[in-house]
């Protein structure tokens, strides 16, 4: 999974997400290579922030989910009720989260501690 949890601390939703989700949606989901490649590329470009990156990432993942079915996961997982467009943007700040973390495992990226 390469999850580190240190950008995630609960990737609950999200797993619920992909167990609700059909193969479609799931796969539709799931970091590719590509989200990879794209930390490297805003790096480059100039992002210094951690929350550039995250922000940036957020805006492209987001079209990847289904709005219903985030309503459905955080509630599951949650409790809480989300409009669509808070559940899809939730999900995609824990997307966005591991795809970073991901990119540092492989060794695509180094994030450095603020303090």
């Amino acid at each position: 999974m390469l999850a580190t949890g240190k950008i995630v601390s609960d990737y609950r939703p999200l797993i619920k997400y992909l167990e609700l989700a059909n193969t479609e949606q799931r796969n539709k989901v799931l970091p590719r290579s590509s989200d990879i490649e794209l930390v490297r590329i805003l790096l480059e470009r100039g992002y210094e922030t951690l929350e550039e990156v995250l922000n940036e990432i957020v805006q492209i993942v987001k079209e990847r989910f289904d709005p219903g079915l985030s309503c459905r996961a955080i509630k599951e997982v949650l409790d809480i009720e989300l409009s669509e467009d808070e559940a899809v943007k939730y999900l995609s700040k824990i997307l966005a989260g591991w795809i970073i973390e991901m990119a540092e495992q492989l060794g695509t990226v180094r994030l450095k501690s603020a303090w």
